[in-house]
């Protein structure tokens, strides 16, 4: 009896020292789609569990709206929101999308807000990460790592591992916070380690690699997007063919 007493004693003072864990807890709207998070491709879930520390989003805003008597689908730019916060949850707004006029005013300037459980604000940087051209099959884990090299706004601080001279060797670019990324609670945070950055003349082969090998099967919503988009440039006699087609079948 005695020693199952020590034994509880000594449980109780290592579960007393063990140092605490905290994450951030960051609620998301449903019509927000993660693309990455902290530079890795997201997860398709609802809320994130980060570590603490400088995280970094990028996502895009899904709506639907009624214009007459049809209904359209709209997708937003790509935006990246990077904050810091610790042991905190945190829930990002996005404004209602309920006609034209409000797409195209959040694509010039989009409003979000990031505030904690109290409703007070939560500062963060916010940027778009814009591709020209065609949209379909984008790779955005190498997107997001471009920009985040880059100067920008919203990117996360990353510093390139040179400990190698040889000029044929991949570079390797690590976080300098190291930030963790965690989807669920029940999931065991990992180090994020940024993909390796070739040298020039790897990425060139790379890059002709890439242009040959066929795009991803786009998603619905990007179908959508697209049929959308070009029945807006058809003229009546165009859309009149395309409705007799679709009645048909």
């Amino acid at each position: 009896m005695k020693y199952q007493s020590i034994l509880c004693a000594t449980a109780l003072i290592l579960v007393a020292v063990q140092p605490a864990t905290a994450d951030v807890n960051l609620n998301l709207p449903k019509n927000a789609e993660v693309l990455t998070v902290n530079g890795k491709p997201a997860v398709k879930s609802g809320n994130l569990v980060l570590a603490d520390g400088i995280n970094q989003i990028a996502f895009r805003y899904a709506a639907q709206y009624r214009q007459q008597a049809d209904s359209v689908h709209y997708l937003s730019d790509v935006l990246i929101v990077r904050f810091d916060a610790s042991a905190q949850t945190l829930t990002l707004t996005l404004p209602a999308i309920n006609s034209a006029r409000d797409a195209k005013k959040f694509d010039e300037s989009p409003k979000l807000t990031l505030s904690n459980t109290q409703d007070e604000a939560v500062s963060f940087i916010s940027d778009k990460l814009i591709k020209n051209g065609i949209q379909l099959g984008r790779d955005f884990e190498h997107e997001i790592l471009q920009y985040n090299l880059s100067n920008h706004p919203a990117s996360l601080n990353l510093t390139m591992n040179t400990a190698t001279t040889q000029p044929n060797d991949a570079i390797a670019p690590v976080l300098a916070s190291q930030p963790q990324i965690r989807q669920t609670a029940a999931v065991t945070s990992t180090n994020l380690i940024a993909p390796a950055v070739m040298s020039s003349a790897a990425a060139a082969v790379n890059d002709k690699a890439q242009q040959t090998t066929p795009a991803t099967t786009p998603s619905q919503t990007e179908i959508s997007q697209m049929l959308d988009y070009w029945y807006k440039q058809a003229n009546d006699s165009t859309k009149a063919s395309f409705k007799a087609k679709i009645n048909k079948e």
